[in-house]
C-alpha cells in the first residue's frame, strides 16, 4: 500500500491519507471538500480481480439533497453527468460511481476519478435561482 499512497502524493498531492478499512479495502483522505465543507468520499477496493475506486453512492446522494432525482435523470443535468462519466471513464453503478484502475496505474486513476466527482458535483449550480442572478449580474454589465 505504501507505493499507492507514494503515487497518490505524486500524481495528485502530498497531503493524501490512506486508511485501511478491512481486508482490500481503504478509505482516501484528500483536502479536496465539497463546496459546503464535507469531504469527497473515495474508497479503493479490489472486486475479484480488479482493484476499483468507488464514491459509494454518496455524490449522488448529494445532489438529491438539492434537487430532485428525476431531475438528475433527463435533460441538461443527465447530458453533463453523462459526459462527465465518458470523459473519465467512470461508470455509474445504480448510483455509485465506479472507475477501475487501469494495469495498476492508481494515481492517474485516482485524479480522474476526483475530477469526475467533482465535475458532476457541479450540476447542483444548475438551479434556476443562480442561473437567474449569473444572467442578472451579466445584463447589468
Amino acid at each position: 500500500m505504501h507505493s499507492i499512497e507514494q503515487e497518490f502524493r505524486e500524481k495528485v498531492t502530498a497531503k493524501i491519507r490512506i486508511e485501511s478499512e478491512g481486508s482490500d479495502r481503504f478509505r482516501i483522505f484528500t483536502p479536496l471538500r465539497f463546496d459546503d465543507g464535507d469531504h469527497l468520499v473515495v474508497v479503493l477496493k479490489r472486486k475479484e480481480s480488479q482493484w476499483l475506486f468507488s464514491d459509494e453512492a454518496h455524490t449522488f446522494m448529494r445532489l438529491t439533497y438539492d434537487i430532485e432525482e428525476k431531475q438528475l435523470l433527463r435533460g441538461t443535468r443527465q447530458k453533463i453527468i453523462s459526459d462527465v462519466l465518458t470523459e473519465f471513464q467512470v461508470e455509474d453503478r445504480d448510483g455509485e460511481l465506479v472507475l477501475v484502475v487501469p494495469e495498476k496505474r492508481f494515481g492517474d486513476a485516482f485524479y480522474s476519478f476526483v475530477q469526475a466527482i467533482l465535475k458532476i458535483s457541479d450540476v447542483s449550480f444548475l438551479t434556476k435561482e443562480r442561473i437567474h442572478s449569473a444572467y442578472i449580474e451579466e445584463f447589468a454589465l
